[in-house]
């Protein structure tokens, strides 16, 4: 190994992969559940930033499988799902947004359905010029070894494809503006022809857009359509061949309605062509949760797309996330673990065919304990505990000299006396029960304390949080495979930099230790709450999640009892949730930018009324010096109350807040 070989230094290098090294670097664990994806119907490929989108959508192009017909590695996909042609378009590499350059120079009541016909129009011509061109490339690759002629044979006989011409010349989508075509090489170029005019009128290189191309815009989805119901018609695909049309980074079209001002226009736009239910072509469509708006409406009806109608939603974000019944969805460290495989792989590592823990367990190594990590933090330091003066000599002594011996235990020992319970019961005044350790016999009490107890004992002992070893690197990507990929980085690089040029020449597969795995987690979380200026409303969810995050660290700090150690994340009342206002309305949009995970909660108040709860993404929580871990009930708040947060407003944290299962936090009731 030299300096510079760190693996994961590039974060986006699977979006310009070529064919071949795409089929190397994809992991199929999403593929595998996301069979919706190869089957007809619209379908609607929603997650985070860096959830793995483009990968899933780049596995429908037909450069792609070809690639994959020509490797070992088996097409992830069901047999019977093969039948298919793909064709696409990236709204950020295709430049969408150029579209609004030239508004201005309309009349103002005019721009609004220009921009929409227009953008409609373009949009066509990318999908059709794409289409084209990918069975041109797929007829080509079958004459030289029949590659992928078993899922969709495409007969390119001369007579075949000069039907199809005949037939798309002859079709009224095209509003006569490929009358003057005679062969297939005459339509490409035409298609070519049109949009190079449009970018050159969008980039200012003409005064005005050509009038051919004014007077023949095309209707969203038709011209794509037709051609793929030409290429059946034709004989060179089979009639029985679905025709899949990508739509990827959607999102780019709320960025765009944003900047111009054209609240939801582009978006409807592709509703319009998914309402349509064309039975000739089907999208995928690829975006974030906040550009998927269900009230954004169909472009010329008002009317808007009905799930499981108009559209199919495989939701990456809830397909990886590890769900409170472990029995549903698939294991994110699985993914994880492949996706690490695969990396180390591609870049020359020498891999055995297996490890008995697993690969990220030989490199990064087992998570401590809990009472491993604290005896670090206690080190050889006096008993960092606050036992008040009223309490028995007996229960002093006798927990200052269990710290020597565990000091997390003798922290959960001073957190058990403080509560609630034994308080009333006067046991921190009794002498007798100093050499009983009753809490060891509460061990999910326990469980429940141990991230918090932690907290405090380091914040204590004025020392770094301990965050290392796979269980701790695959928690904290949050079921994101970018966070998974960033946290590989930022401790790959620490470790290189903390490694001497001798020992890496004699390394063929690290086994990073804790030092640098600890500096890496905390680089990676820092540049995770840098993000979050990104996206929409960067500013407000800033100070929205470092407020939060904030308040968090105080309350878990505090709470000397740890009567309260879910006090790491928020519940509203799910009917408080659904009025609009600006904490709601924050709070969704730092869910759908993935800063905040939500689940539905399950109340323990006895009016069972529904509630919401929402927890920082895990990566942010080295930041923050909070615990990822989610346990216990979280802090039942208010609308209200947040916003206080949000203005920097203190908001009191009562030590004697009880757990009390029956009346969590009665103070807001």
């Amino acid at each position: 190994m030299n300096r510079f070989d760190n693996p994961f230094h590039d974060l986006w290098i699977t979006e310009i992969l070529d064919p071949n090294g795409f089929v190397k670097m994809f992991s199929p664990c999403v593929a595998s559940h996301a069979e919706a994806l190869f089957g007809t119907g619209n379908v609607v490929v929603r997650g985070r930033q860096g959830s793995g989108k483009s990968m899933l959508l780049g596995l429908l192009d037909t450069r792609t499988r070809v690639a994959y017909a020509r490797s070992r590695e088996g097409y992830p996909a069901p047999d019977n799902y093969r039948g298919f042609l793909a064709a696409g378009i990236n709204l950020t590499r295709d430049n969408a947004r150029i579209v609004t350059s030239r508004l201005s120079e309309r009349p103002e009541e005019q721009r609004r359905d220009w921009a929409a016909s227009t953008f409609a129009d373009y949009v066509n011509y990318l999908l059709v010029k794409d289409l084209l061109d990918n069975v041109a490339y797929l007829a080509a690759e079958q004459k030289k070894d029949g590659a992928l002629q078993q899922e969709l044979s495409v007969h390119w006989s001369e007579s075949n494809v000069q039907h199809f011409v005949d037939s798309i010349v002859a079709a009224d989508a095209w509003y006569g503006f490929l009358e003057k075509c005679t062969t297939f090489d005459d339509i490409v170029k035409q298609v070519a022809d049109r949009l190079s005019r449009y970018r050159r009128f969008f980039n200012f290189s003409t005064d005005e857009l050509d009038h051919d191309i004014e007077k023949s815009k095309t209707d969203i989805g038709e011209p794509a359509a037709v051609v793929a119901d030409c290429l059946r018609q034709a004989g060179i695909i089979p009639k029985g061949a679905l025709v899949f049309l990508r739509i990827d980074q959607h999102e780019e079209l709320y960025e765009l309605e944003k900047s111009s001002g054209y609240h939801g226009v582009f978006r409807q736009v592709i509703n319009r062509a998914l309402a349509l239910r064309d039975s000739r072509v089907s999208y995928r469509v690829g975006t974030r949760h906040y550009a998927w708006n269900e009230q954004i409406a169909v472009w010329g009806s008002g009317a808007h797309l009905e799930d499981m109608r108009d559209y199919t939603i495989v939701d990456i974000d809830q397909m990886l996330k590890r769900h409170e019944n472990a029995s549903l969805g698939f294991s994110f460290g699985d993914f994880a673990e492949d996706v690490f495989r695969r990396r180390l792989n591609v870049y020359g590592f020498e891999l055995e065919d297996s490890y008995p823990k697993g690969l990220l367990a030989e490199v990064f190594g087992k998570t401590l304990l809990p009472s491993e990590r604290a005896q670090l933090y206690a080190g050889d330091r006096a008993p960092l505990l606050d036992i008040p003066d009223d309490w028995a000599p007996e229960w002093k002594a006798a927990l200052e000299q269990l710290w020597f011996e565990d000091p997390l235990d003798a922290k959960l020992g001073e957190a058990w006396l403080r509560q609630r319970e034994q308080q009333r019961k006067l046991v921190h005044k009794n002498p007798e029960l100093a050499t009983s350790r009753p809490w060891r016999d509460r061990p999910y009490w326990k469980k429940e304390r141990n991230e918090a107890a932690l907290i405090q004992i380091a914040g204590d002992a004025n020392e770094a949080l301990v965050w290392s070893g796979e269980r701790h690197i695959v928690d904290l990507s949050g079921w994101n495979i970018l966070a998974f990929m960033s946290l590989c980085r930022a401790i790959w690089a620490a470790w290189l930099r903390d490694t001497s040029d001798d020992e890496l020449r004699t390394t063929h597969l690290p086994k990073i230790d804790s030092r640098a795995q600890i500096v890496g987690i905390y680089e990676a979380s820092r540049a995770w709450c840098d993000k979050l200026k990104e996206g929409a409303d960067g500013d407000n969810r800033t100070k929205f999640i470092t407020a939060l995050g904030s308040w968090f660290s105080q309350r878990i700090r505090r709470d000397k009892a740890l009567s309260n150690p879910g006090h790491n994340g928020i519940s509203l009342l799910q009917e408080e949730f659904e009025v609009h206002n600006f904490i709601t309305d924050l709070i969704r949009n730092c869910r759908d930018n993935g800063d905040l995970i939500e689940s539905a909660h399950t109340t323990k108040i006895p009016d069972a009324n529904p509630r919401i709860k929402w927890y920082l993404n895990p990566l942010l929580c080295p930041c923050f010096r909070i615990p990822h871990i989610r346990t216990k009930e979280p802090i039942y708040t208010t609308t209200d109350e947040l916003l206080k947060v949000f203005d920097g407003g203190t908001i009191g944290v009562n030590d004697e807040e009880s757990d009390d299962l029956d009346n969590p936090q009665a103070r807001l009731f």
